[in-house]
């Protein structure tokens, strides 16, 4: 059985979102991570930096789901209302 780590430290916190946080996903090259909110948007953030370098708006309802190709280059979100968006991975277009 592995060593659990009692306590750790955060290393960032990540404050954009007008509302709770549904879904994350880290890119593959562990540079950017994508949070899906119930603002109906969409971040892309710099996690070494923790800025934003995208608000991805396409949604009508709260994103409840997120996935990333293995490559990085498809960001796939889903919402309540079963709508499913594809996007370009590095740049949210």
């Amino acid at each position: 059985m592995s060593q659990l780590i009692p306590s750790t430290t955060p290393v960032r916190t990540f404050e954009d979102h007008v509302d709770i946080v549904l879904a994350l996903a880290v890119f593959p090259h562990r540079r950017q991570m994508v949070t899906g909110s119930n603002d109906n948007t969409l971040r892309l953030w710099d996690l070494e930096t923790g800025v934003v370098l995208k608000k991805m708006e396409g949604h009508s309802s709260g994103v409840r789901a997120l996935a990333i190709s293995r490559a990085g280059q498809i960001i796939a979100s889903g919402d309540w209302s079963g709508e499913v968006i594809a996007w370009h991975g590095e740049n949210g277009l």
